[in-house]
């Protein structure tokens, strides 16, 4: 008889595998260690032909996929309903830069991400991709409590909170990173210059060298507003899509963060240097940064995943939101309502993700990939009467109707009790800390 670690009894099971839509029903999920062991049809009245440590009964839910989020800032939780509703220069420069210099530390990296990790595992997000400050903390803490994540280490011509005397103390985490994470089963060191408008020629093309020779990839904003690519064509007559590509520093695996304003020949260089582009809808919107263009990077063939961006301007990580709102972006976009559809969404927020974080055996339900898996309840008035499976998870799901969460063959949440993480011992800690620095 086999026996499993885990075994998920599934009404529905959406694999999300390339090339099939429909969804299978009655379906058990095998976990065994941190792998996809087995998949089987549901026998009714059969004999059992396994043991199991842990039966999950998801007889009424969505079985899916872990949602991917491609792109955020995970500390800057506590900044939450900060400095909202400004124009975007003022809000990054006139409130978060100055707070984050006066504010950020180890300990508030550690509180803000515990609080991002909480925030994730309780709305179905298995997967993601930091870029901040004191980076280092932010491995310690993601190890601790499971999650799978890609961390940059942020690098920027200017002083910044882990790296105010410009002494290097930037490159000593990264190096501490590479150290401590290459090679783990979950975690994936990169280095992260904050964008083309903070960095110069020479940092960029350091963290090119550094990437190569680590063999790590490199995470960058870009093109996120118009004034970033106006003043790029000012000082280079380049765009930053082209300014980067001319620097060589798409040598390495490259995620951009947003890609809002790129033009045709953008496009065509993100698909020939291959690179991932994290789209932010929530977070563009609410800066006022406009829309990317998702459908033509979509029919050019780049890799595109769903991300959160940072609490500070969206003001969620809930890639449930996300997935809705990138749909309805586009259709309004185009005045088009089959513009992007449920299936192009959803299937961002799974595997394209993970194919733009560089995770390998992730973002599908299929033998032998990693067991990152989580069960969406039916059990809500917004989730009936169900009709197509794809269509319900984007545009009527909220996030908060995932009631497991498993990663890496991990049981992070049950019933949708979040078990490693004391949320009211949480809460009071952050009360503790904003009154402290008077946030």
């Amino acid at each position: 008889m086999k026996q499993y670690d885990i075994s998920i009894k599934a009404g529905i099971l959406l694999t999300m595998e390339e090339g099939r839509e429909e969804p299978l029903h009655n379906q058990w999920v095998h976990i065994k260690g941190s792998k996809i062991a087995a998949i089987e049809p549901i026998v009714e009245g059969a004999a059992p032909t396994f043991t199991s440590k842990k039966i999950l009964d998801s007889s009424n839910s969505i079985v899916m996929p872990g949602l991917v989020n491609s792109h955020g800032h995970l500390p800057m939780t506590l900044f939450r309903g900060l400095a909202d509703d400004l124009p975007f220069q003022q809000w990054l420069m006139d409130y978060i830069v100055p707070l984050e210099a006066r504010l950020v530390s180890p300990e508030f990296v550690r509180l803000g991400t515990e609080l991002a990790i909480l925030e994730s595992i309780r709305t179905g997000v298995t997967s993601v991709y930091d870029m901040y400050y004191h980076e280092d903390v932010i491995g310690d803490v993601v190890d601790k409590f499971g999650l799978r994540a890609v961390l940059g280490q942020s690098i920027l011509d200017f002083p910044a909170p882990d790296n105010k005397n410009k002494d290097g103390s930037d490159y000593k985490i990264v190096d501490s990173l590479v150290e401590r994470f290459k090679g783990h089963e979950r975690i994936r060191p990169i280095i992260a210059p904050h964008a083309p408008y903070t960095c110069s020629d020479e940092t960029l093309t350091k963290a090119r060298d550094y990437a190569l020779k680590h063999d790590i990839g490199i995470g960058i904003h870009v093109s996120e507003t118009a004034g970033e690519v106006q003043g790029s064509l000012e000082q280079y007559k380049k765009t930053p899509v082209k300014r980067l590509h001319d620097l060589g520093v798409t040598k390495a695996k490259c995620l951009y963060a947003h890609c809002v304003h790129v033009n045709d020949e953008d496009i065509e260089l993100l698909k020939k240097d291959n690179v991932g582009v994290a789209h932010n809808p929530e977070s563009n919107m609410k800066l006022g940064a406009g829309g990317a263009p998702v459908v033509k990077l979509l029919k050019a063939g780049v890799t595109v995943g769903i991300g959160s961006d940072g609490a500070a301007s969206n003001n969620d990580l809930n890639v449930f939101r996300e997935m809705d709102i990138a749909a309805k972006l586009q259709k309004m976009l185009h005045a088009d309502n089959t513009a992007m559809t449920a299936v192009q969404s959803l299937r961002m927020a799974t595997r394209e993700g993970a194919k733009c974080m560089c995770l390998e055996h992730t973002g599908i339900i299929t033998e032998g990939y990693n067991a990152d898996i989580i069960s969406v309840s039916l059990d809500a008035p917004s989730m009936q009467p169900l009709h197509n499976a794809m269509s319900q998870l984007v545009y009527s799901a909220s996030g908060y109707d995932v009631e497991h969460t498993i990663c890496h063959g991990r049981l992070l949440m049950e019933n949708s009790r979040v078990l490693d993480i004391d949320p009211k011992d949480l809460y009071a800690r952050i009360k503790k800390y904003r009154a402290k620095v008077g946030l």
